[in-house]
């Protein structure tokens, strides 16, 4: 299974599935010469930090392996698709788990193939504003197909 979540970490970090990540600071921080006082709120991007070429070499290509040997815990600085430190999503590991097992389902139980790619768009999170088009259809060679839009 090393390599279905390595899948979904790769999935995750290109989705970007929460746009922002609400936070209140506890003491002045200083970020590049600018001051954000004690108990104001903001929010962070994460698709800023998935994104970034700085912390992932070509990061607009998706890569499973690039997770190979990457150990992520809650204090990662370059993953925040669960949120992080002692706010980390309490349904993080549930999440993943679900994950999985739909894609074994999914690819031991299912063909499918794309019939309308669609245009992809960031806002920051990953869009298909007319959807993504596929056609699946059972493995054993059973006649039920059926055509889907993903929005």
């Amino acid at each position: 299974m090393s390599f279905t979540n390595m899948v979904i970490n790769e999935t995750v970090r290109l989705a970007n599935i929460a746009p922002g990540i609400f936070r209140i600071t506890l003491k002045d921080v200083q970020i590049k010469g600018y001051t954000i006082p004690a108990g104001w709120t903001f929010v962070v991007c994460p698709s800023s930090v998935h994104l970034d070429p700085n912390k992932y070499e070509d990061p607009l290509t998706f890569n499973p392996w690039r997770w190979k040997g990457e150990e992520l815990h809650k204090g990662s600085k370059k993953f925040m698709a669960f949120g992080g430190g002692v706010r980390l999503c309490a349904g993080a590991d549930l999440s993943k788990m679900q994950t999985a097992i739909f894609l074994h389902y999914l690819l031991t139980n299912y063909r499918w193939k794309v019939t309308n790619e669609g245009n992809v768009t960031r806002q920051p999170g990953l869009i298909f504003k007319k959807g993504l088009h596929i056609e699946i259809s059972k493995n054993q060679g059973e006649k039920n197909t059926g055509n889907y839009c993903l929005r």
